[in-house]
């Protein structure tokens, strides 16, 4: 029974530490920026742009630094390895980012992302790939959900449903007129580009997908889970993931001059799609797979807004609106009949 508690207690003190630091260094980046440049408006839209993928790297690099504060018995050399050009990524990307570009920049949507933190980024990524090709390698990366996991058909399965549905939520704000596309309707195009985005994405700005997802789908699910169990604890993860982009919104992001509903419309939808993701994860043991859901839903976005529909009111629509968040529901309820769920409960109840 000592024991039990005392792993409780341990868990409660990795996740609050990791919360604090998560939250502190976010919205005091937040804090800092509006301070300089103000709001978010045209005429800034590209160091908000810088903010919000430096934002996306706080999670993990909480969670890494947690990890080693508390000496986790995850930190293989392989999981080192990737862990390092992470934070090398980090380092430089807000160096370059904000202070100096040190040889120039590459152009990835409207951003002129800094070209050696990119370099650095396509490096790390292609070391992922190299450490998950033998057994023993991977071996030393499923401690820590580096590898690239179990049952690998769902990193087919549920992407391509969450794909499915983000689209036709696109689809139906133009056909609700709900929303206007920038250039033409035209689903060949749409396709044509957010492929080209997904894989730019995925070479590029992997880093802060991953930034997100090893935070909240790895480092926080596995505190969250065993405490309040698996139904209590995704609930959770989803709240404390839309309140973490409180600031941002507020300051005219996501939902520009709507930052309460804009709040609450963001909730909404990391409350749905963090199901998802979640359960990405506890089917495959492997944070890649909330990666490529992560990337998924970023690079839609764009070549959605050109080619299917750019929301009247962001907030009261399909796509990360609350109608979109409704139809994403159904999938994510779908998805909470699975005894994965059970079995994190019964794990809280056994301590």
């Amino acid at each position: 029974m000592t024991k039990a508690i005392l792993e409780r207690g341990q868990l409660k003190k990795e996740l609050f530490i990791f919360l604090i630091m998560t939250f502190v260094a976010t919205y005091l980046l937040d804090f800092i920026v509006y301070m300089v440049f103000g709001v978010k408006t045209t005429a800034n839209a590209s160091v908000w742009g810088i903010t919000s993928i430096a934002h996306m790297l706080f999670p993990a690099t909480a969670a890494i630094i947690c990890m080693v504060y508390f000496k986790s018995y995850a930190l293989t050399r392989k999981t080192k390895i990737i862990f390092a050009f992470f934070l090398i990524y980090v380092v430089l990307f807000f160096f370059e980012g904000y202070f100096y570009k040190i040889i120039g920049t590459t152009t990835f949507l409207p951003l002129q992302l800094p070209l050696i933190s990119s370099i650095v980024a396509v490096l790390g990524i292609i070391t992922v790939f190299i450490l998950n090709l033998k057994n023993k390698w991977r071996n030393g990366l499923e401690p820590s959900k580096l590898f690239i996991g179990r049952n690998l058909k769902y990193y087919i399965i549920i992407p391509l449903i969450f794909l499915i549905i983000l689209i036709l939520s696109y689809i139906l704000n133009y056909a609700m007129g709900l929303g206007v596309p920038v250039k033409e309707f035209n689903i060949n195009l749409f396709f044509t580009t957010f492929i080209g985005l997904l894989i730019t994405g995925a070479l590029l700005l992997w880093p802060s997908f991953f930034g997100e997802e090893y935070g909240w789908r790895v480092y926080l699910q596995d505190r969250l889970f065993p405490l309040l169990g698996g139904y209590k604890g995704v609930l959770v993860l989803g709240i404390i993931w839309g309140v973490w982009h409180s600031g941002t919104i507020i300051l005219g992001n996501n939902f520009p001059g709507q930052p309460i509903l804009g709040n609450l419309a963001m909730i909404c939808f990391t409350i749905t799609a963090g199901i998802v993701f979640s359960y990405a994860v506890l089917k495959t043991g492997s944070v890649w797979v909330a990666v490529l859901l992560h990337l998924i839903t970023d690079m839609t976005q764009t070549p959605s807004e050109l080619y299917l529909a750019t929301s009247i009111d962001p907030v009261f629509s399909f796509g990360s609106g609350i109608y979109g968040s409704a139809i994403v529901a159904i999938f994510a309820i779908i998805l909470l009949k699975s005894k994965v769920w059970k079995m994190n409960e019964q794990v809280a109840e056994t301590d």
